[in-house]
Formats: structure tokens, sequence, C-alpha cells
């Protein structure tokens, strides 16, 4: 990885939210390496959540499935039934080709035990990045892009639309992609940007005729995302 790789967050990425038994198998059965993590609503899952975030943040190639408790309850009595491991929240799994290879319930997800379940687990080398196809994929954006260029979606409304998700992304889309996106405005992109301060920018820069049209460089981007 590089160095603005190991700067930004990649959990976001490789996350995949498991709601019903189908999603889970689909998990499970895509990727070599995997986590669970099942979650409730106590003050305890946050925490441990946070820990497992931490763990897992430098393996790349490790797939997270979440499961939300009581919603995915469906998906949480599957796994238990396909892993043999009876279900509790929080609870944290670590999977290898569908196979459980070790697991933490509730207060048991602690810094100490979870690196030394990696540890011991995982292999010494990161494997290749694992992505969630659906969260990466730029289509929002390119919805966003097509409603401007077609004149259906006001220049106003486009750029908070537009930078407010960004703005969410900031912290986790790849370089390759952040830039593409951010090459729609004329602004010195930093990843915790704010919204409003591009915006003024960009008024500027139209106001001084410095700037082409938005919709001329929206529709370029189009082209080509």
């Amino acid at each position: 990885m590089s160095m603005a790789e190991v700067s930004r967050s990649t959990l976001p990425e490789r996350l995949f939210q498991l709601s019903d038994p189908a999603a889970a198998d689909r998990f499970l059965g895509g990727v070599e390496w995997c986590a669970v993590f099942k979650a409730a609503t106590s003050e305890k899952t946050f925490e441990a959540w946070l820990l497992v975030q931490q763990a897992l943040e430098p393996r790349v190639d490790v797939a997270v499935g979440l499961v939300q408790i009581p919603a995915g309850r469906q998906a949480s009595d599957h796994i238990a039934a396909r892993t043999g491991i009876p279900h509790k929240s929080p609870q944290f799994i670590l999977v290898h080709h569908c196979q459980p290879v070790g697991h933490l319930d509730e207060r048991a997800i602690q810094p100490e035990p979870l690196s030394a379940l990696l540890r011991e687990r995982l292999p010494s080398t990161i494997g290749p990045r694992v992505v969630n196809p659906q969260v990466v994929s730029l289509d929002g954006y390119r919805r966003l892009l097509e409603e401007f260029v077609a004149g259906r979606l006001p220049e106003e409304r486009f750029q908070w639309a537009y930078l407010d998700r960004l703005a969410k992304d900031g912290s986790w889309r790849d370089d390759v992609a952040f830039g593409r996106l951010t090459s729609l405005f004329d602004y010195t992109w930093a990843r915790d940007f704010r919204p409003a301060r591009v915006i003024a920018h960009e008024f500027q820069g139209q106001m001084t005729g410095r700037l082409e049209p938005l919709k001329d460089r929206a529709a370029r981007l189009l082209a080509v995302i």
C-alpha cells in the first residue's frame, strides 16, 4: 500500500451489510478471508465495533460483514447454523473459506484478544485488496451528473448534493476515484474539505471568468466515469 492509502480509512469500501440469509451466504462464499461482526444497539457494541475497525484497518484483504440486530436476526441465526457458533451480540467471527477459525463474544472483544486472534490466524503477508462493488460504485455521482447536464437539476442543488456526498466519502475513497471526482472543481483538495468553501471558490471563479461553465465540465466528467 502507498502512504496515501495508509492515511485513509479503508474499511467502508470492504463493508457488506448482511440483512438476510441469502446475503450472508453470498458474503461468506465470495471471499477467502472475512470477518463477521454482529451489532446490537448497546454501548458495549459501539465500543467493540470501534475496536474491530481499528484492528482490521491494516488488513485490506479481509472483507467485513456487518449484521445489525434485531433487523438482521435471520442472517445472524443462519450464520450461527453455518459456523456452529451460537449467536451473541456483539460478536466477532473470523472466517477462512467459509470456515470459522476463531471468534470473540461480548466483553471478550478487547484490543489484545483481537490482535492475538488476527496475528495467529491471518497470513503474515497481506493479500489482494477486497472491495464491495456496490459501495465503491460511482453510480450515485453519475446520476447527479446526468440530472445536472440534462437540465433537470439546478446548479446550486447539484453542487451541494455532489459535494456533500464527496465529503462523506472523502475519508475512504481510493486516490484514483477521489482525484477523478474532485477534478470537477478547481480547488486545492483535502479529504476533510468543507463543501461551502468549495462552492464559494467556484462562485468566485465563474464570476471572474476564470472558470468555464460547470455544466461543460460536468459533461466531460460524465463521459469518463
